[in-house]
């Protein structure tokens, strides 16, 4: 499981800081607007979040 996360590290941390930062500001617009779903901003928040958080304690360890 550690070679995984090591592996996302290095490869895929900027599409996932990208897709992180993309899915922040379309939920901080929807939750401006009030009206709108959030739920699955949301999760594609925490799992991008997650992801990168994980992945960096990976490579530390």
């Amino acid at each position: 499981m550690i070679g995984i996360m090591q592996w996302i590290a290095l490869y895929f941390m900027p599409f996932l800081c990208i897709a992180f930062v993309l899915s922040s500001v379309n939920l901080a617009k929807k939750i401006k607007n009030g009206d709108e779903d959030t739920g699955s901003n949301t999760a594609w928040v925490t799992v991008t979040f997650t992801l990168i958080i994980y992945s960096l304690v990976s490579v530390m360890i």
